[in-house]
């Protein structure tokens, strides 16, 4: 049997694993997920959706993979949460105020750890979209004053333009104690998390766990926010769609997203 560089697998969605039309090679990925198995290889979801998302994208492979979502707020490993980083409720409606009253173009979108917030008022464009990653959605007559107190928020996503993302955490990290860190895909659209929180960190965790050093992975992304996991990874590919600077960040380059490249170049590790 052919000896496998890595023990484990971690790949983005958006532009990575799944294809232009926000969908994926069930069959394709289920004869490749066998294959790693067989190997006890494992396989990760590294995301920045949100989980009631990512439990509908892998439904039916819940109990085989495990999943980063938001960015690494949250991870889980049998379809249940092991760890969580939120945003605590006060600085939650701050950043939100923050946000609307210094950058008015942003339509935000509130990810909690029960449901998602948006405004009523937002552009439909925007919620028809946001309603495919946070089916879980409520909209609301006003953000921040009608998300419940008790509600736990591990991300808010910002609709504008993604150069915006550097001035806004310096800028609030500034003059609040709770600091928060802002990354993008490189896309018009900001995620927002608690500092410290990105995708390698969740790594990091579940390397750990599973006894593998960071030079048996190989990970697979396509923007700004696989930074981390990518430098991360002993194994690093970026997508030949991806953001230049990841292209350049990343050791080799898998084909297109839209050519299931991640299962492509898994399949000639495993053959």
């Amino acid at each position: 049997m052919k000896n496998i560089p890595f023990k484990a697998v971690a790949v983005d969605m958006d532009g990575t694993f799944d294809n232009d039309d926000l969908t994926f090679d069930h069959p394709h990925f289920e004869k490749v997920l066998t294959k790693l198995r067989q190997r006890h290889i494992h396989f990760i979801v590294s995301s920045g959706r949100p989980l009631v998302r990512l439990r509908r994208d892998f439904a039916g492979f819940l109990d085989r993979i495990d999943m980063i979502a938001d960015n690494g707020s949250l991870l889980i490993q049998d379809n249940s949460i092991i760890s969580s980083h939120v945003l605590t409720y006060k600085t939650s409606v701050a950043l939100i105020n923050f946000i609307q009253d210094n950058y008015p173009e942003a339509h935000i979108v509130a990810s909690g750890m029960d449901h998602a917030y948006l405004s009523k008022n937002a552009p439909t464009d925007f919620k028809r979209l946001m309603h495919f990653y946070y089916p879980n959605e409520i909209q609301v007559d006003n953000l921040p004053e009608d998300i419940p107190s008790s509600e736990r928020v591990t991300k808010l996503t910002l609709n504008c333009s993604a150069e915006l993302a550097a001035k806004i955490e310096s800028r609030f990290n500034k003059f609040n104690g709770e600091r928060i860190h802002c990354t993008t895909s490189g896309f018009d659209d900001i995620d927002i998390v608690p500092y410290g929180v990105n995708k390698a960190q969740g790594l990091k965790y579940f390397l750990r766990y599973f006894n593998v050093k960071p030079s048996e992975l190989i990970a697979f992304g396509d923007g700004l926010n696989d930074k981390e996991m990518l430098e991360l990874a002993g194994y690093s590919y970026a997508m030949a769609n991806g953001d230049e600077r990841i292209k350049k960040l990343a050791k080799y380059q898998a084909p297109s997203n839209n050519d299931s490249g991640v299962l492509q170049v898994l399949e000639k590790y495993l053959q």
